[in-house]
């Protein structure tokens, strides 16, 4: 049985663990307690004691903590090489990195993150099997700084397995080798068997040293988790999730002088250097908020920020306030007020920010219970980027806290985005620099590769698309449009223009109705696009609200752009999204989107609604749409010429960097008809009622279906937008044209004419679905 003042000893026993002989300088019982945690993946949690993070802590221990465990660095780093670089792993260790940085003055320090961060580049994604939040990156602004003489130093709160450093060091050596590493942590908790690190070693041909002040093998029996789902079906948790509360909630912004407030972009010895001339004025500004007699205080950092609420309540320690430190966090502890059990007591509180893996709550611990508080004031010190309305909700940390203090002081500092930029919204290129479309138009998540040559030529485009290569490798010659066939758009445009601002005015009010005026708009580059500007232009004009908008590339098979959507949920509410496209063929598009929204929830917590809202649906697969009718949209007909002169999107590793937008070009000093397209479409426009919606019934796909059988199995293209694309940049046999089609169809007529493409009657009804395309354009079998 173990000494019960331990806090750790009601979980060791419980779970049937059991601690070999201490080999370290420190006994391990007095560095970590153990925690019991809901996660199917890991049952316990090593909780420190002196880091100040789960358990609130003294600012003085902490700092001693990491200045100690920067000792045991220091004689591994002996001999050739310049100052380390040091890197520590979010959420635990963020601080503690940073105090070893310090105490080394080591050329850089930066954290990995699992908050999603618009615009920063990966470096390296890191996923923890056993986490409740596996997944977490790295995104330092420039590790130019880390050559090869500089050894790594990697530091964690604890080890328990050393799988997670081990796929650091494999990952940092295939990106920025080095011959030396150093692995860090207050607690190494392995078994003699758990050799992953020792292993990676070997197998990449480097010298890894690992320093703990307190070594002391950890073992669980092979029914651990069985053990623990018991447990949690039978204990008491003293979570609180309290409403209510009497403390009163004050702001104070904090003054950091261009400094930022934390590493998660790396920060440099003058990054360090600004940040320390900025904490001795944050401080004073708690304190004044403080006044004279704020009693017993607790400076919470949330999350990853840690290292500057400790040097805060350092500062204020040093000014005489009675003050411990800890921050929130992301782990789903079980609370018990029992001796022998470190997490005495909990509040849940909803998420704040957008984070990778992230669910709907955090937590903090250690502060007491309602009406029970063990502190009279909590000093909550919150980035920018993090102070959202989910901070000042009802069940907001905020309010949470409010029931345990009397009061609660928020403290809000800048944060640095990254390459120094202020957090502020999603980074996109704009017009006149990128595209033809007006700045407050669109703002294109994409990169710029105007100067690459991806040109192909129609056949032999077709030919590597035959082969596999896919579309998005390579761009379709786009030349501008002849004459002849510029007369016949122009004057089908002219027909077709009312419609089409009908269907606009319709799809706008129906956005409207689905998100509100709080709506951001996400266009699918490029079909989508033009649509985009026009909703947008028609919710200023009719309702007074300017909608953000964006332009994001998404394609088939690989689906949407990930860096694009991450900046995306980082800038902006994820509720608040919504996809807009140009038509709809099959509405395969549509199930991309779905699909990969899916797996981005799946991976990252984040849940984004995958409605696509649709200019013109005759596939009949969109909720939201304009028209059911197969309209000509003009985007389809001239490509660049009416969509700002910008490609279609690209996606290849060897143009574009880890982390970066899709690429596209822009066509700078060619036709444009942008502009003259989006006026005649707009001043055509009035104000509608848009009528009850059908939902869809995917007629679009069961007429094809039945289609494909009469035409022996060839690929069919459906409707005006995909024919005349087909027309434009595919090689087809054949396009199959509606009896009844008007002029408005002269466009298609006239480029069958252009390339000698053969033209025959569309059949009206096929399997009893009567047709709801105009026209199909059927590809030539290779």
């Amino acid at each position: 049985m173990s000494v019960p003042t331990w806090p750790g000893a009601v979980v060791h026993d419980a779970l049937g663990l059991a601690f070999g002989a201490d080999e370290g300088a420190e006994p391990a019982h007095a560095l970590v307690g153990l925690a019991l945690r809901r996660n199917p993946r890991r049952a316990h949690l090593p909780v420190s004691r002196v880091l100040g993070k789960h358990l609130p802590t003294r600012p003085g221990r902490v700092r001693a903590a990491g200045e100690a465990l920067a000792a045991r660095v220091r004689p591994c780093l002996d001999g050739p090489g310049g100052a380390p670089v040091v890197l520590g792993y979010a959420e635990n260790a963020t601080a503690l990195a940073h105090l070893v940085a310090d105490a080394l003055d080591a050329e850089q320090v930066v954290h990995t993150t699992r908050r999603v961060v618009a615009g920063a580049a990966v470096l390296l994604s890191v996923v923890e099997a056993h986490s409740h939040a596996p997944r977490h990156v790295l995104l330092p602004d420039d590790p130019g700084s880390w050559t090869p003489d500089r050894p790594v130093v990697l530091v964690d709160d604890e080890l328990t397995t050393g799988r997670t450093v081990a796929t650091t060091l494999h990952q940092l050596q295939a990106r920025l080798p080095r011959r030396r590493y150093v692995v860090a942590a207050l607690a190494d908790l392995r078994r003699r068997d758990d050799d992953a690190i020792e292993r990676a070693a070997a197998a990449l041909g480097v010298r890894v040293d690992v320093v703990a002040p307190a070594r002391a093998a950890l073992t669980a029996p092979v029914d651990v988790l069985d053990r623990a789902a018991r447990l949690l079906a039978t204990w008491p948790d003293a979570l609180a999730r309290p409403v209510g509360g009497g403390g009163v909630v004050t702001t104070v912004h904090l003054p950091l002088d261009g400094a930022a407030e934390g590493a998660r972009h790396g920060l440099d010895r003058a990054g360090r250097a600004a940040l320390d001339t900025a904490v001795p004025p944050a401080a004073g500004a708690i304190a004044a908020a403080l006044g004279p007699r704020p009693g017993r205080v607790l400076v919470l950092g949330c999350e990853e920020l840690h290292y500057l609420p400790l040097r805060l309540a350092d500062a204020l320690a040093a000014r005489g306030t009675d003050v411990d430190v800890a921050a929130t966090s992301r782990s789903p502890l079980v609370a018990r007020d029992v001796p022998g059990y470190p997490v005495r007591s909990a509040l849940a509180f909803a998420a704040h920010d957008v984070a990778l893996g992230h669910g709907p709550e955090r937590y903090a611990y250690g502060l007491g219970t309602p009406g029970w508080g063990r502190y009279d004031t909590v000093v909550v010190v919150v980035d920018a980027a993090a102070r959202t309305p989910g901070l000042r909700r009802p069940d907001g940390l905020l309010a949470r806290l409010a029931t345990v203090a009397g009061r609660v002081v928020e403290a809000v500092v800048p944060c640095r985005g990254p390459s120094g930029r202020a957090f502020r919204s999603a980074p996109a290129r704009r017009g006149p620099a990128f595209g033809t479309f007006a700045p407050d138009e669109v703002g294109w998540l994409l990169s710029d590769v105007s100067d690459a040559p991806l040109e192909t030529p129609r056949a032999e485009r077709e030919t590597a698309i035959d082969a596999g290569v896919h579309y998005a490798e390579t761009l379709p010659e786009e030349s501008a449009p002849s004459p002849a066939y510029a007369r016949v758009v122009a004057a089908a445009l002219e027909r077709s223009s009312g419609s089409v601002a009908t269907a606009v005015g319709v799809l706008a009010e129906r956005v409207l109705a689905l998100r509100g005026p709080r709506a951001v708009l996400v266009s699918l580059a490029r079909a989508g696009t033009p649509v985009g500007v026009l909703v947008r232009r028609w919710a200023v004009r009719e309702r007074g609200v300017a909608l953000p908008h964006y332009a994001v590339s998404v394609l088939r098979g690989r689906g949407l752009d990930r860096a694009a959507l991450d900046a995306l949920v980082a800038a902006h509410d994820p509720a608040a999204l919504v996809f807009v496209d140009g038509w709809t063929g099959t509405g395969g598009i549509l199930d991309e989107v779905a699909a990969d929204l899916a797996r981005y929830a799946e991976e990252t917590g984040v849940v984004v609604d995958p409605t696509v809202a649709v200019l013109a649906d005759p596939a009949h697969r969109a909720a939201v749409h304009g028209t059911r009718d197969d309209l000509l949209v003009p985007q389809a007909c001239l490509d660049a010429t009416v969509s700002g002169l910008v490609s279609r999107t690209v996606a290849r590793a060897d143009l574009l960097a880890p982390g970066a937008y899709h690429g596209a070009k822009y066509y700078a000093g060619g036709l444009d008809r942008t502009a003259r397209f989006l006026d005649a479409v707009s001043v055509g426009s009035a104000p509608v009622v848009p009528g009850a919606s059908s939902p869809p019934d995917g007629r679009g796909p069961r007429y094809l279906a039945a289609l494909g059988r009469e035409l022996g199995g060839r690929r069919a293209r459906p409707g005006i937008g995909e024919t005349t694309r087909a027309l434009l940049r595919r090689d087809p046999e054949a396009v199959l044209i509606a009896r009844d089609a008007d002029e408005d169809l002269d466009p298609v007529r006239h480029l069958c004419r252009e390339r000698g493409v053969a033209v025959r009657e569309l059949p009206g009804c096929l399997d009893g679905i009567a047709a709801p395309y105009r026209c199909v354009g059927v590809l030539r079998v290779r």
